[in-house]
């Protein structure tokens, strides 16, 4: 935690309470408690990589890179800004200043599993296989419990079954966590499994309802759901109730 002048150590507070709500999936609240901070302290690093943490949480990655930079402009040695800035930018799959950002981070802290995590997904997405497999086993070697590290490799593994097993490591380990209930909707989908994915999604949107991808997987699901309901009816034999001539 960078420095807190004496006069404005009250501001730690409406920052730890942000924290707090953004744990339990709060996402008002602590928008409401960091920028409290922030009026105290707006430039300060620590409160604009929280208000970065919660847009993240909220799906809204350009914000969230947005308060990150600024966070590292601020402090350029941060390692949480410069981790963080390299997450948003991966997940808007702009691989390649995403990896720039996780080596920036690893100079300032080189044995950390996240970093590493990072790295290795970007030099995956970037084609450079060999660089990858290393960079991934020594992520899980410093830290073999992230569920981002499940999500991650479910996600690029192009066999439906063997994504869903990849994804439940990580839903074993935080079955809150939303990325990656999102992304088992949308391989429940795929395996044609609509209840296993109406049950996933439903989880997901009591967990974070104004979550920018849980909104749109929901009109990715009620779409492919729909569809699959067309393409399933019978046509040869129609009932004599229904007519189809004008069709």
């Amino acid at each position: 935690m960078s420095r807190i002048p004496e006069n404005k150590l009250y501001a730690l507070g409406w920052y730890n309470e942000s924290i707090a709500h953004l744990k339990i999936n709060q996402f008002e609240e602590a928008m409401q408690f960091i920028n409290t901070a922030l009026d105290a302290l707006p430039e300060h690093p620590d409160f604009l990589i929280g208000k970065g943490d919660v847009y993240l949480s909220l799906g809204n990655y350009e914000e969230a890179y947005y308060y990150y930079r600024k966070a590292a402009d601020n402090e350029p040695n941060n390692f949480r800004a410069r981790l963080n800035m390299g997450v948003a930018l991966m997940r808007l799959e702009n691989y390649t200043d995403a990896l720039g950002c996780f080596r920036e981070a690893n100079a300032v802290k080189n044995h950390d599993g996240e970093v590493w995590l990072g790295i290795g997904i970007c030099l995956l997405n970037l084609g450079e296989k060999e660089e990858a497999s290393n960079a991934l086993k020594t992520a899980i070697r410093l830290k073999p419990n992230q569920p981002a590290l499940w999500y991650h490799l479910g996600r690029i593994e192009p066999d439906s079954e063997k994504a869903m097993k990849l994804l439940m490591r990580g839903y074993r380990i935080d079955p809150d966590n939303i990325d990656i209930l999102i992304e088992m909707t949308r391989i429940y989908i795929l395996l044609g499994d609509r209840e296993g994915a109406g049950k996933t999604l439903e989880r997901a949107y009591e967990l974070s309802p104004k979550n920018q991808r849980v909104v749109e997987m929901m009109e990715y699901y009620e779409l492919e759901t729909t569809w699959n309901e067309v393409f399933d009816r019978s046509y040869c034999n129609p009932s004599k109730d229904e007519d189809f001539s004008h069709h």
